[in-house]
């Protein structure tokens, strides 16, 4: 038989007479059994390879301290047995109830027919196994691919996930296009992703010879010292000086930190965004490019607004046309501005004075401090015209004053938002070594002045007075200044009154 000439008999039999008959059969049967005169060699050969059919004397199951039923495999139940006995030792038989066995053989003359019935049994039995055997590794087989298949699901929903989020944080990012700064309306964002643990932002400088890092008081942003490039990098913030950020930022902020390039009109960018990730899955799955790409854009919008020259129609061309606009509300039209009287008549408006003295005191105080005036005033005004929703004119008196017009309607809500603007700007920024005006806090004064020439010089030079006082330490000139007030508020209330 075909099934045969694979299996492996052991026989533990007492008789050798017994021993001979039963070989003579497997061997017709192309079977060659091993003979095994005692359990202990039966024991040590049945560990090293488990016979395909045991045959054991009933008188062979113990033998000093080895019993049978102790053999790891017959504890297993891998050790296939079929039991011997004669018709002395079949009280026997009742201790191998406890075993898993393929049933038993009688002492007989002719042990062919009861062998091959076991033979029979034994195949059906191998047969069995084998279908098992498959099952079990189809089983295996199915259960990973199932677990594959759930672990790309989890991973194709987590990236969808993740996918989501991206689209969310992008707009998130476009209600905050009313802000007056790019890196005020990431810092509102990112402080409320959760998957974000910290973030650093470095830009670079107006001159481009140092990378500077901008003042927040969100819990998750991280400060980086100001770094001196040694050259300028006046398209761009260059590979060397990357390189140089990225390491600094690695030290401060520990690793698998994500770079961020935002760039404007130049090829290089202007800002590098460093983000630290809460978890790897967040690390690894969330589109960072998609976020870069956006947050490019972004900026963009906010860097060409900032970098585009303040609409005529919006600046008065001189202080002295300024002037002459406030008096035409106190004393009329002149002949030559009598095409204006309509327009005046349907516009109201109400004048907003900012004084920056306290700005200039440290523009002079810090003197080998290069202030970048220019771009001071044109990023105000229009970071201004971003972050609020009012028409207004604006002019300048000297350095120490931007006024602006706004309807009378538009009044307290322009007020409200310049007075927050003014407190949190970022006048820093514009001084080329920011580092030592950090810690400086310059609180310039928000005040409604009446609308006539008089009135708005009068309330600058006053200021120029309180100024003077304090910084020369003149007390005797304090009754004169409070002299000064009280004409000023009596004539300011009559001049209210004609208009």
């Amino acid at each position: 038989m075909s099934e045969g000439q694979q299996l492996s008999v052991a026989l533990l039999l007492s008789g050798l007479d017994e021993v001979k008959e039963i070989s003579a059969v497997f061997r017709k049967l192309g079977i060659i059994p091993h003979f095994y005169e005692d359990l202990k060699t039966f024991w040590s050969g049945t560990l090293e390879r488990i016979p395909s059919l045991c045959i054991v004397d009933v008188k062979k199951m113990s033998e000093g301290d080895l019993v049978l039923c102790d053999h790891p495999a017959v504890k297993s139940e891998k050790l296939p047995l079929v039991f011997f006995y004669s018709k002395n030792t079949e009280p026997l038989l009742v201790s191998t109830n406890d075993f898993f066995h393929l049933g038993v053989l009688k002492k007989t003359d002719n042990y062919e027919s009861p062998l091959r019935a076991i033979l029979k049994r034994l195949n059906h039995f191998l047969v069995l196994t084998q279908e098992n055997q498959s099952l079990k590794i189809e089983k295996h087989s199915m259960h990973e691919s199932i677990e594959k298949l759930k672990y790309e699901k989890l991973a194709i929903e987590q990236t969808d996930q993740y996918q989501s989020m991206v689209k969310s944080v992008c707009l998130q990012l476009e209600e905050m296009r009313g802000e007056s700064d790019f890196f005020r309306a990431v810092e509102k964002i990112f402080q409320g992703v959760d998957e974000i643990s910290e973030f650093a932002m470095l830009e670079l400088s107006f001159n481009g010879q140092k990378l500077i890092s901008p003042i927040s008081h969100v819990q998750k942003f991280r400060a980086i010292p100001s770094l001196w490039l040694g050259q300028a990098c006046p398209k761009g913030i260059e590979l060397f000086a990357q390189n140089m950020a990225t390491q600094v930022a690695v030290d401060i902020m520990g690793g698998d930190l994500v770079s961020l390039l935002i760039k404007g009109n130049h090829a290089k960018p202007d800002k590098i965004m460093f983000i630290k990730a809460r978890n790897e899955l967040f690390y690894n799955q969330f589109d960072w490019n998609m976020l870069e790409a956006y947050l490019n854009g972004f900026y963009a919008s906010f860097k060409n607004k900032l970098d585009s020259e303040p609409n005529h129609e919006k600046r008065f061309a001189s202080t002295f046309e300024a002037m002459s606009f406030l008096d035409q509300f106190l004393f009329g039209n002149t002949a030559n501005e009598l095409s204006d009287k309509k327009a005046l008549k349907k516009l109201d408006y109400r004048l907003v004075n900012v004084d920056l003295t306290s700005l200039i005191e440290l523009v002079l105080k810090k003197s080998n401090n290069h202030f970048f005036w220019s771009k001071f005033e044109k990023e105000f005004i229009n970071k201004l015209e971003i972050q609020t929703r009012c028409e207004f004119r604006t002019f300048e008196c000297g350095v120490n004053h931007l006024s602006f017009l706004v309807e009378s309607r538009d009044l307290d809500s322009f007020y409200a938002e310049l007075k927050d603007f003014t407190s949190k700007f970022a006048y820093w920024k514009y001084f080329e070594e920011s580092d030592g005006v950090l810690s400086t806090i310059l609180t310039p004064k928000v005040s409604m002045v009446p609308m006539s020439a008089y009135a708005f010089l009068k309330s600058t030079q006053s200021a120029s007075l309180v100024t003077h006082e304090q910084n020369s330490g003149l007390a005797s000139n304090k009754e004169k200044l409070a002299k000064l007030k009280t004409k000023e508020l009596i004539w300011g209330r009559e001049a209210i009154n004609e208009i």
